[in-house]
């Protein structure tokens, strides 16, 4: 019996990969970037931020980072979002010439009507600009996960983060879960979830619209809704540190696991709010966040949520936190509630 071969499924994969071949690659960008020690690197100038300039050639895998502070000159084609100092937000191509030629004015900005120029260290963040929404986004994946075999207790945390920024405006989102198991003894969860977004005004100054929902097992709270927003301001912000503000109002409504009393209850708060952050030339950071919530509708109780995480750049994108929080309520419409539900975690993390 004659056997059949089929011609077209042995010579169209040799086919399919000379067309492939033909294809162009995507070219990286020739950005020049000089140190003040002489080094020259030639590739893709890719951001600013913490203090570190991101460079990608195209001898590399994946960018990496040079200190600003020992970058002497650039020369970029490229359009970037720059933001200064001052709180100024800019889009255009960028220019650092030596700065003994131009003594504080050794950044250079071209937008499409302008050109500024300024000092580098007035510079905070550079950032490419993507062509598309999803090329835009920046965030970070975590993990955490503790076993004690002594108590057969297992601690599971996990959390997400994404962020969008523009000249204009900044929106993000945020979710936090949080278990606790201990063989024999009873087990307690947490979730979190938040959104928000921040309408920039002139300078340090910016309109905050958010939105928050909590579920605690641990303080009988099956959902916590808060909606609200205010106002918000810069106080610092360089390369090394940022401290930022917040006042306004927010509305809570609560629904709890009880069903004997005070099953729900709404309330209207005030939000006083403030935000710090440290950078260590990329290698450590520091966060720290603390909100209050002072009953307004509900005089005399507070609720606050603070939150601090300092993290440690490993190799590649990886970095592991180490993380304290804590929700507190002064007066929990539930008698049996606790008060404070705090912890400490330590994860692996996965920035993009």
């Amino acid at each position: 019996m004659r056997q059949y071969t089929p011609r077209r499924a042995i010579r169209f994969p040799p086919l399919l990969l000379l067309l492939l071949s033909c294809l162009p690659a995507q070219a990286k960008r020739h950005d020049i970037v000089v140190m003040k020690n002489g080094d020259r690197i030639t590739g893709e100038v890719k951001r600013l931020e913490q203090g570190v300039l991101y460079i990608e050639p195209e001898y590399v895998s994946d960018a990496f980072g040079v200190d600003w502070n020992e970058v002497a000159t650039i020369r970029s084609a490229a359009g970037y979002q720059i933001t200064l100092e001052n709180g100024d937000r800019l889009a255009g191509t960028i220019e650092k010439v030596p700065s003994d030629g131009s003594p504080g004015a050794d950044f250079k900005i071209r937008t499409a009507d302008q050109e500024v120029s300024t000092h580098a260290a007035n510079v905070v963040n550079i950032e490419s600009k993507k062509k598309n929404f999803w090329d835009q986004l920046a965030g970070a994946i975590d993990l955490g996960y503790n076993f004690t075999s002594g108590n057969d207790q297992t601690q599971v945390s996990s959390s997400a983060n994404a962020d969008y920024l523009s000249t204009k405006w900044n929106t993000g989102v945020a979710l936090t879960t949080s278990f606790s198991g201990q063989s024999g003894a009873s087990k307690t969860n947490l979730w979190q979830g938040t959104t928000y977004g921040e309408r920039f005004l002139s300078r340090n100054s910016s309109l905050i619209g958010l939105a928050d929902f909590l579920h605690s097992s641990q303080q009988q709270l099956n959902l916590r809704t808060t909606l609200g927003g205010g106002f918000g301001r810069y106080w610092v912000r360089t390369n090394r540190q940022r401290f930022q503000s917040i006042f306004g109002l927010v509305f809570t409504n609560e629904t709890f696991e009880s069903t004997i009393s005070n099953p729900t209850n709404k309330n209207i708060e005030a939000l006083l709010g403030m935000k710090y952050q440290l950078f260590r030339f990329s290698r450590y950071s520091l966060l720290s966040q603390l909100y209050g919530f002072p009953g307004l509708s509900d005089t005399g109780r507070i609720r606050a949520s603070t939150k601090t995480t300092f993290s440690v750049k490993l190799v590649n994108n990886f970095h592991t936190d180490f993380s304290f929080w804590d929700n507190f309520d002064s007066r929990p419409p539930i008698s049996t509630s606790k008060k404070n539900e705090l912890g400490i975690t330590n994860s692996l993390g996965w920035t993009f």
